[in-house]
């Protein structure tokens, strides 16, 4: 406010009013002016030693207390253990379910291949010999072992 003002300015009157309350609490939140709250502080100081009055210290205690948050509240160890055995729990029954899932009943058990099969190989390694009757033999085999299989999984 200057000297030639009759009238004090809104911006003016908010600075006052952050000023009063920045005297009151003892600092300043909301940006109250530095010098005018340092002159304050050097006459308040000046007057009491800076001592607090008993009432004033009261009041702030209950704003500070009124504007605290609570401590967070810590989950409680039963309720943990409970959840981490409900986790671990659902997890064995999981791999129960996939592994069960994954392995046949019962293993098939394939045909013994022929003798017939095993002399048109032993032929074919040892000389010149058509390789048509290996052909055979083996395709004989194969349709066995196909058969097999489909009877035992039927796919």
């Amino acid at each position: 406010m200057t000297l030639d003002d009759e009238e004090p300015t809104a911006e003016e009157l908010e600075e006052a009013e952050r000023l009063a309350r920045a005297l009151e609490r003892g600092h300043a939140p909301g940006g109250a002016p530095e010098d005018a709250l340092a002159a304050a502080a050097l006459l308040r100081f000046a007057k009491d030693g800076g001592a607090l009055e008993e009432e004033r210290g009261q009041r702030i205690l209950e704003d500070a207390l009124a504007g605290a948050r609570p401590p967070p509240a810590r989950p409680r160890l039963r309720f943990t253990l409970l959840g981490l055995l409900g986790l671990a729990a659902a997890g064995a029954a999981s791999v129960v379910l996939v592994q069960r899932g994954q392995t046949p009943e019962g293993e098939a058990s394939l045909p013994a291949p022929p003798r017939e099969l095993l002399e048109a190989q032993l032929a074919a390694a040892n000389g010149p010999s058509s390789l048509a009757a290996l052909d055979d033999e083996t395709a004989r085999y194969r349709g066995a072992v196909y058969a097999k299989l489909r009877e035992r999984y039927g796919k």
